[in-house]
């Protein structure tokens, strides 16, 4: 309520003093503070939606730019001109030129500044830093996992990760805008829960096209690690010395494991590749190929565990009906 006030007190205040500074049209100099008093309200209103440390940045770029172009006009007019109209010509050009390219590059750098000076990604270099890819969204496991508390990270979002999200959801195809729509969901869960700290990270990397490339090279720059489901992408990180955590590979581990011998209860769902035999699965997605079952498709037997294999894409148990 008292922003309000204020901006209602500067307009009205503009008013005013352009009613008593133009005495000879004082209608025309009222209209002129009050038009001019709305534009400065209405670019006010505009600032706030500039986070604080890029506005910061692009005054800092502002006033480097003004004194880069101080120092350029004194050294071009050192060779005198007949007519002073053209060095007012030549330092307004190199005011108004330098102040736009110092703005630019200082918004345009922010994700180099922030390298240097971390600070203004709201990151510290002593922090442990969690990149995550935009696999782990999809996965739609991210929240429950960090609400638990096992991930003891502070997790970073770059940008291009929330683009891919959103790219993903306004797809024509059914699946893949679902997938999009739930990682935007999980990210919108992590955002909202105060307990989990979650940093948005606005770098870019316009020169990379590849949405991996640019997470490796956002991971080695902030010194964070990176969590991800996509198997080629860790070992791509592996390969640079960058820690990698997969939900895949948690998931593998943190499944009961089952020795030989061991009996259990299995509902054979479909028949096997070679004859005769059935498949079933355990209740965390762990496919069961029970040996001379296949005519027990649909019905739930006791089968005996006999061994395991581990693959890339996860286990496979073997088993044979008791």
């Amino acid at each position: 309520m008292g922003i309000y006030f204020i901006r209602a007190f500067f307009i009205l205040f503009s008013t005013i003093m352009g009613y008593y500074c133009v005495p000879d049209s004082r209608f025309m100099g009222s209209l002129a503070g009050w038009v001019g008093s709305l534009l400065i309200v209405g670019l006010e209103i505009l600032l706030e939606k500039v986070p604080l440390k890029k506005l910061l940045l692009g005054v800092g770029g502002l006033i480097v730019g003004l004194i880069t172009a101080i120092l350029l006009a004194r050294f071009f007019l050192l060779i005198p001109f007949d007519d002073p109209e053209k060095e007012n010509y030549i330092r307004f050009a190199l005011y108004f030129a330098f102040s736009y390219l110092g703005i630019m590059i200082a918004l345009k750098g922010v994700e180099e500044l922030g390298f240097v000076f971390p600070f203004l990604h709201g990151l510290k270099e002593d922090e442990r830093l969690l990149v995550v890819d935009t696999s782990v969204f999809i996965d739609g496991r991210l929240y429950d996992i960090a609400k638990s508390g096992f991930l003891d990270y502070i997790i970073v979002v770059p940008k291009f990760v929330i683009q891919e999200l959103h790219g993903l959801s306004d797809s024509s195809g059914d699946m893949k805008r679902q997938r999009g729509r739930r990682g935007l969901e999980v990210l919108n869960k992590l955002r909202r829960d105060e307990a989990i700290d979650v940093k948005v990270y606005d770098a870019e990397y316009p020169e990379i096209e590849a949405v991996d490339a640019k997470l490796v090279k956002l991971a080695s720059d902030i010194r964070a690690n990176i969590l991800t489901n996509d198997f080629n992408l860790s070992k791509v990180a592996e390969i640079q010395n960058i820690r990698v955590l997969n939900l895949n590979t948690l998931a593998t581990l943190m499944r009961p494991k089952l020795m030989s011998g061991e009996e259990i209860q299995l509902k054979i769902v479909k028949e096997g590749k070679e004859a005769g035999q059935g498949i079933g699965y355990l209740e965390d997605g762990t496919m069961v190929v029970v040996e001379n079952s296949a005519r027990h498709m649909g019905r739930v037997k006791d089968v005996i565990i006999d061994s395991a294999i581990q693959t890339s894409t996860g286990r496979i148990i073997f088993a044979k009906l008791k």
